[in-house]
């Protein structure tokens, strides 16, 4: 496989916490063999295999190690023509889970299909998977007004959603569970009504405007960093201008909230959700976003152009500490780790 090197300072959307790093060059090359590909979706199995969700042009399995790329397609596999998927993890048997039209389970040997019409799960549609340290998935099997959040076990299916459990809304925008195994939900369903849910065993707590201390616009991803604190991206896709307004990430560690400020010149897209990596970066993506860079409490704008003018459908912290970037054309991976 021919791997092109090229360079990337430091971060397309990154915070360090503690302190004011000095900006360096990162080296990164692009798997050239993936070009062409629109890559939604990356997770990583024990064996050392990548597995690469695409936008209609089905599952890829690589090893890095053995240079060899799988795909899997409608061609070779019960997967649709045009598969569209959203989300993928990986369940500590490395069972593949994917997130697409209703849930997708792969053993290495076998795809099964989940949907309304054989579980529980409310919407044929999934956009977001975590797997806790019990191997349970919990998955957001939601729309507009409708379905919400459903837990498999492995044997039961649960359905969460207003109706039937604390849950605020319908509409999940993400899903992260931290050290303690406490779930942790961010929702909107509409602008202005948001709210952050943690699930600890069989105690809900919902957290609105009164606990965060404000009410964010629209709720995106959330994830944990290695404090345990929730890191939030506010949505501001649906905002009336182009520059999105102010915070827009927060903090919270479960009592107080820190709201942060990237500028006044930046937008902040559709569907943005956030990977926190071993060193605490906090690294942004989305659809239409302002691509740029934190370094200590200073925001510094990002030129893509080592991504080829593209900006990241998905970020992924391998096991060896290296970040994946799936682009509008293929994966551009980080070769030195930071």
């Amino acid at each position: 496989m021919k791997k092109v090197i090229c360079i990337l300072c430091v971060a397309i959307f990154c915070y360090s916490c503690d302190k004011i790093e000095q900006e360096q060059e990162t080296k990164w090359f692009k798997l050239e063999s993936l070009s062409g590909y629109v890559v939604k979706a990356i997770a990583f199995d024990s064996k050392g295999n990548a597995w690469i969700g695409t936008q209609g042009k089905g599952l890829i399995r690589y090893n890095e190690n053995k240079n060899e790329i799988v795909l899997y397609n409608s061609e070779n596999s019960i997967l649709p023509e045009d598969f569209v998927l959203w989300d993928i993890a990986v369940d500590r048997n490395d069972n593949v889970w994917i997130g697409a039209d209703g849930l997708w389970k792969f053993d290495g040997k076998e795809f099964i299909h989940y949907n309304s019409q054989n579980t529980a799960m409310p919407e044929d549609v999934v956009w977001s998977i975590a797997v806790d340290s019990k191997n349970n998935i919990w998955f957001a099997s939601c729309r507009f007004n409708q379905g919400g959040l459903v837990k498999y076990d492995g044997q039961t299916w649960t359905a969460y959603a207003p109706d039937n459990s604390p849950l605020p809304t319908n509409s999940i925008q993400g899903i992260a569970i931290d050290k303690s195994d406490n779930i942790w939900l961010s929702l909107s369903d509409y602008v202005t009504r948001s709210s952050l849910v943690k699930i600890s065993n069989d105690t809900w707590t919902v957290y609105g405007e009164k606990e965060l201390g404000f009410m964010p616009y629209y709720m995106g991803g959330i994830q944990l960093d290695s404090k345990n604190r929730l890191w939030g991206v506010i949505d501001y896709s649906l905002y009336s201008t182009w520059i999105s307004p102010s915070p827009h990430f927060f903090i919270f560690d479960g009592k107080q909230t820190t709201q942060l400020s990237c500028g006044n010149d930046i937008r902040i897209g559709g569907r943005p959700q956030i990977t926190i990596d071993n060193k605490d970066n906090v690294w942004c993506f989305g659809v239409g976003m302002t691509s740029g860079v934190w370094i200590g409490k200073q925001w510094k704008q990002f030129d893509n152009s080592v991504l080829g003018g593209l900006n990241p459908w998905i970020i992924k912290e391998d096991r060896n500490g290296r970040l994946w970037f799936g682009t509008e054309n293929g994966i551009y991976i980080q070769s030195n780790g930071r």
